[in-house]
């Protein structure tokens, strides 16, 4: 597989991440998962946050899930009275329907990307069979620490009534439809579903598997598929494939 290169000509190296998104987890983790890919922030290797900014605690118990169903966290949403115009208009649209319309989430991102953009950020990304956006690099590459504070800090603010809600709750799903809160379970269910690992396979091995050194050379299967890099990205882990 050819990995992007970043505005320098490096490769950029995905580093096992449990952050609840490199196809964009909430802004400042997503910032961080990606500066850390680019060598920019120490490894964030065996961290973990609540899925995308949902407010369900840091529990990973075996089976416990986020939410009962979609239509339950898309209530949990709309009775916020943070949500901008445009968020509430798409959940509103995604109660009707049952889910975040892919349209609705191409949205989201475009404004993402075009208020980067505009404050002198351009992400490059891919699109995987999911359906989600991986951010693999950006340009100009921050290379002080007062850069990497920038770029965090716009893509905080780009995120807010934009994509903040949007993008991380289509990430639930499109990734993880069983709402499990675990990101390694939910990992492993696609996983299992792409017969890339066996029934046998848990959340933990892949876990133990990952964290050693923080790549994927414990893994038995080719991390840099789309298959594997869409299981991983839609259960919010970012994976060192270099």
């Amino acid at each position: 597989m050819n990995r992007p290169a970043s505005a320098d000509g490096r490769k950029t190296i995905m580093t096992i991440t449990p952050s609840s998104s490199t196809a964009r987890p909430t802004a400042l983790r997503r910032a961080a998962v990606l500066l850390s890919c680019m060598g920019l922030l120490a490894s964030l290797t065996a961290c973990s946050t609540p899925w995308g900014g949902t407010d369900v605690g840091d529990t990973q118990a075996s089976g416990a899930r986020i939410a009962p169903s979609m239509d339950a966290l898309f209530d949990q949403y709309l009775a916020k009275d943070t949500l901008s115009q445009f968020e509430r208009d798409v959940l509103q649209r995604a109660k009707k329907t049952g889910r975040i319309s892919a349209e609705d989430y191409e949205t989201a991102h475009d404004k993402q990307a075009a208020c980067m953009a505009e404050n002198g950020w351009r992400e490059q990304t891919r699109k995987l069979s999911n359906g989600l956006y991986q951010t693999t690099g950006v340009t100009p590459v921050p290379s002080t620490d007062a850069e990497v504070n920038k770029y965090m800090e716009t893509s905080n603010t780009c995120s807010e009534g934009v994509s903040k809600v949007i993008e991380s709750i289509y990430q639930l799903q499109q990734g993880n439809p069983g709402l499990l809160a675990d990101p390694y379970e939910t990992a492993v269910e696609c996983l299992k579903k792409g017969n890339l690992v066996d029934k046998a396979y848990t959340g933990r091995k892949l876990e133990n598997a990952l964290s050693k050194d923080g790549t994927s050379k414990g893994l038995t299967f080719d991390a840099s598929s789309d298959a594997a890099q869409s299981c991983f990205a839609g259960a919010g882990l970012a994976v060192n494939i270099g």
